[in-house]
């Protein structure tokens, strides 16, 4: 495990895809960066020091700065990887103040957010821009937290059915989704998703849709106490405000009307 410290910004030195048709040695090296490795093809044998790390197509490696680097054979033909290079902290390896655990090898297969993020880097380190480096060092805050240990543990057990629908509620609140409709598309029965469903959340579909909806649209008054509550209604996929308010006084206690006024804002 390595602590890596999240209270200053990281400098990210360089990014890119590294594809070998006939299979190389990795360079014999030591490095005053981090280099963090991600196989998506073929598999490798990487030292560190004198430990041997075997890395399968999938699986994420985080080489650490002052330490020797090298291979003793090559890696398999038709071998790929995705690589970031970036710079430590005094915070690093310490264990205090803000930061995340990240293991030295860690499983990305089937993890399309970690596979997403390094497109995302490489993209934004070639493609160059005013705001490059602002953009390469959120992106790899990201990274880093999809990568950490607190991460791995929450989501063992996730279910990547289930994350994608969720994230299609948070992405289109205007719209509720029937079980009747995810079963469509997904592909499976009404009784099968409604049950991974409530496994997974704890709720019903329904249930979490509404809970949801009227957290989204309390925030929303809060942040905008003139707009129309006819207007937030639709915005959530309410049939009018006189439904919204109803379900709204339901859930919290208090009507709309008075939580924009200020008469209650727990």
């Amino acid at each position: 495990m390595i602590f890596l410290g999240m209270e200053q910004r990281r400098q990210v030195c360089e990014c890119n895809v590294n594809y070998s048709p006939e299979g190389i040695f990795h360079p014999d090296r030591v490095m005053d960066v981090y280099d963090l490795l991600y196989l998506t093809e073929g598999s490798w044998k990487i030292w560190e020091e004198h430990r041997c790390f075997s890395l399968q197509k999938g699986q994420l490696l985080l080489l650490e700065p002052g330490k020797h680097h090298f291979s003793r054979e090559k890696c398999t033909q038709g071998m790929r990887n995705m690589y970031i290079h970036f710079a430590g902290l005094d915070q690093d390896g310490t264990g205090e103040g803000a930061g995340v655990w990240i293991p030295k090898v860690f499983d990305c297969s089937g993890n399309r957010e970690i596979h997403q993020l390094f497109e995302k880097m490489i993209e934004a380190f070639w493609s160059g821009g005013a705001k490059r480096d602002f953009r390469m060092t959120a992106l790899l805050e990201l990274l880093l937290c999809e990568l950490s240990v607190e991460e791995e543990q929450e989501n063992k057990n996730a279910d990547p059915l289930m994350r994608e629908i969720l994230q299609m509620f948070y992405s289109s609140p205007e719209r509720f989704f029937s079980p009747e409709e995810l079963a469509r598309s997904y592909g499976f029965s009404i009784r099968t998703i409604s049950s991974r469903f409530k496994k997974y959340t704890g709720k019903s579909i329904h249930q979490y849709q509404m809970q949801l909806k009227l957290d989204m649209a309390r925030s929303l008054i809060r942040q905008d106490p003139g707009r129309g509550l006819r207007d937030i209604a639709q915005s959530f996929g309410f049939y009018d405000e006189f439904q919204f308010s109803r379900l709204f006084k339901r859930q919290f206690g208090y009507s709309p009307s008075s939580f924009r006024s200020g008469r209650q804002r727990s």
